[in-house]
């Protein structure tokens, strides 16, 4: 067993332990994982147009004064995002679909963002590659 590999027995609890959950990290950051996660992220973020749609939400919020300062503008962009998280009803800021109006939101809709699911879904496929990688269950 290498330094970068922490061994997990079968039956351990979730939550995970504070020390597990250092392990792995550590195990994570020793097999130069993190960066190639934060890649694959930024790679599909952008592929999927969210790096776009956020964006022109942050300009948006900053022009119409809705937010006034970096700490607001992450404030809301991230209340948004886990609003808009689970539900069909959530869009991107100017998509397009059915049910929309001529700005691309849904009719009196409030304008939220929404990580889409092909990000989720490759992100969670890169996660656990990449803690498959480092750990060993025996």
């Amino acid at each position: 067993m290498s330094s970068s590999r922490v061994t997990v027995s079968p039956n351990f609890q979730t939550p995970l332990t504070p020390n597990l959950k250092s392990s792995i990290n550590n195990a994570l950051i020793a097999s130069n994982a993190i960066p190639k996660i934060q890649a694959a992220l930024l790679h599909e973020c952008q592929a999927a147009g969210f790096i776009t749609s956020l964006r022109v939400r942050t300009l948006e919020l900053l022009r119409s004064g809705e937010c006034n300062s970096y700490g607001e503008v992450m404030e809301r962009v991230m209340s948004e995002i886990k609003a808009g998280s689970g539900d069909g009803n959530s869009i991107n800021v100017n998509g397009s679909g059915k049910d929309r109006d001529v700005n691309g939101d849904p009719a009196g809709a409030e304008k939220r963002l929404r990580v889409p699911n092909r990000v989720i879904e490759e992100g969670v496929k890169v996660v656990r590659g990449a803690v498959e990688g480092c750990v060993e269950v025996a």
